[in-house]
């Protein structure tokens, strides 16, 4: 227990004191190659790389890109106990919502950042019944 606690702590001060990792200037394979080794306190940061990339690139390429990106991501986090795995979501979730604050709506809409959840598609599709069109949306 006492280790658990330990690495949590060790984890949240590494997060505090974090600027945050500049992934601008690595080639794409290393995106990916860097997805099955990231730490999470990095894992925030190369996300958004990862979606800015994939903004620039044509539909098919930012498909198959996103698709190996998270089967990288997957095989890092797979070898982590179900333990870890929750601390690691909550180190990320607490990045990842740091970084989105500093961000605008509107870049926020722009890299798909917005609605992530258990019940963000249900709500999504909760909202075209209630609206009855796209207009409205606010995943738009």
């Amino acid at each position: 227990m006492k280790k658990i606690i330990s690495l949590f702590i060790v984890g949240s001060l590494a997060a505090s004191f974090a600027i945050g990792a500049d992934f601008s200037k690595k080639s794409n394979d290393e995106i990916l190659n860097l997805a099955k080794t990231v730490s999470a306190q990095d894992q925030a940061d190369l996300v958004i790389e990862m979606k800015k990339r994939m903004n620039e690139m044509k539909y098919k390429d930012a498909r198959d890109f996103h698709q190996q990106f998270r089967t990288n991501l997957r095989e890092n986090i797979s070898k982590l106990s179900a333990q870890e795995r929750n601390q690691r979501k909550a180190i990320v979730q607490e990045d990842m919502q740091k970084l989105t604050d500093e961000m605008s709506g509107k870049e926020i809409r722009e890299l798909n950042l917005h609605q992530h959840g258990k019940n963000s598609h249900k709500t999504h599709k909760m909202d075209h019944q209630n609206h009855g069109s796209h207009a409205n949306c606010p995943m738009r």
